[in-house]
């Protein structure tokens, strides 16, 4: 009689063996649906969901949430669908550092997304770095962020507009509506923070320059979510500025404006705000004050093109509202990671910023001089090519009329004359 082993007769446990082994044979010449499918590519999403500037989170991740729709709906990318998972740093520096950390280490994202502001995408930066995991860049506007090669890293990449390219072309029109006007008593209020900072002084730059008339006669920084503006109103109205420059955004922004209104201080003196036609913005405010000047921000006018059209057409109908900067900063980055992972064929980190080096991608906001192309520029890793434009508000769509362009040669031209002044291009 055959002894047992396990419960199993000699001739039974090798029978199954076989079997088993067969088994195995036939699974690695065919794998199952099971065994080809592949884990997604994960997108760890760090922004602010909570308090004022929700919005800046919210938009953002559902441009990143389209773009990861539409390229899954098309088998997603090498065959991998994109997943993306979001947290909020609810505007703290220390949260969004920890955020950052924990999507790498614990949820083992195969890259991060930041859309905090600056304060925060500075911290994150060196997460970024210390982790060596790539990092797209979509809201922190800053220059230094990747123009300072002293803080400048491999790991990072910027969708983001920056402030340098959009001062120029506020700085420019600024100067020719003041030459016109003959505004030369000029006043700002901005957030203080590095983003506020830096675009106030390279607006001005660039204002003096086109017009060494104007003056500086005040500047004011409330600190960022500033719930009263009414002393800042009230010192502006007693110095009787021309004009004013504001870098306020989101909710500040809104409530800045309402306030504003009330003490009647655009009646006063022209306002200038790269901010103001924000979809957001512009849907928050109880009446849209007309003969405002602003940056275009996010428009389906700016550039008016079928494509940019098609784009508006599209998140609208996924989400039920205008898509804001922040959904196209946002889209913009997705299209770069995604195409240089497509690209590099791996999401292999060093292959993937090789890729992303120089990227041209056609997008719905790229500029008319520039073909309609955006382009990940390879010394420093951040996006030209992106549609710029100045005009005055009206209270109805297209919200804002008498559009001013600047050339991205114009641009380009005067961004390397400053990059060269501060010593970070030789």
């Amino acid at each position: 009689m055959e002894m047992k082993k396990n419960g199993l007769t000699r001739r039974e446990f090798m029978k199954a063996t076989a079997a088993g082994t067969a088994g195995l044979a036939v699974s690695s010449l065919f794998p199952t649906k099971a065994a080809m499918a592949q884990p997604p590519i994960k997108i760890g999403f760090v922004s602010i969901f909570s308090g004022r500037v929700a919005m800046l989170g919210e938009t953002g991740l559902k441009g990143a949430q389209l773009a990861a729709d539409e390229y899954n709906a098309k088998g997603g990318v090498l065959g991998r669908k994109i997943e993306m998972i979001h947290r909020d740093s609810a505007g703290k520096i220390e949260e969004a550092v920890r955020i950052a950390r924990d999507f790498v280490v614990k949820d083992k994202v195969d890259f991060l997304m930041d859309h905090s502001s600056s304060r925060e995408a500075f911290a994150v930066k060196e997460v970024s770095r210390d982790l060596k995991v790539i990092t797209m860049v979509t809201a922190s506007e800053t220059t230094d962020h990747s123009a300072d090669p002293k803080i400048w890293t491999p790991y990072n990449f910027r969708s983001a507009r920056q402030s340098i390219h959009d001062c120029c072309v506020s700085g420019y029109y600024a100067a020719k509506v003041s030459k016109e006007q003959g505004l030369t008593r000029w006043y700002s209020i901005s957030p203080d923070y590095a983003y506020g900072h830096d675009s106030t002084e390279r607006f001005f730059e660039f204002l003096k320059k086109k017009n060494p008339e104007a003056k500086i006669v005040g500047q004011l920084w409330p600190k960022l979510f500033e719930p009263d503006y009414t002393p800042h109103i009230t010192k502006m109205l007693g110095d009787k500025p021309h004009a004013f420059h504001s870098a306020l955004w989101g909710g500040d922004l809104v409530a800045f404006i309402e306030q504003a209104m009330m003490y009647g201080l655009f009646e006063q003196c022209k306002f200038f705000s790269n901010n103001t036609a924000e979809p957001t913005v512009l849907k928050a405010l109880k009446k849209i004050p007309e003969g405002l000047h602003t940056g275009s921000r996010y428009l389906r006018n700016v550039p008016d093109t079928p494509a940019n059209h098609d784009f508006a057409d599209r998140y609208e109908k996924k989400y039920k509202e205008s898509p804001t900067n922040w959904s196209q900063e946002v889209y913009s980055g997705m299209l770069f990671l995604l195409e240089g992972i497509k690209k590099a064929k791996s999401l292999e980190t060093e292959k993937v910023i090789k890729t992303m080096k120089g990227l041209k991608v056609k997008a719905p906001w790229g500029a008319p001089d520039m073909d309609g192309y955006i382009t990940m520029r390879e010394r420093d890793h951040t996006n030209i090519g992106y549609a710029i434009a100045w005009g005055r508000t009206i209270s109805k769509e297209p919200y804002v009329t008498d559009l001013y362009y600047l050339p991205w040669s114009e641009i380009l031209k005067e961004e390397e004359e400053y990059l060269k002044k501060k010593g970070w291009l030789k």
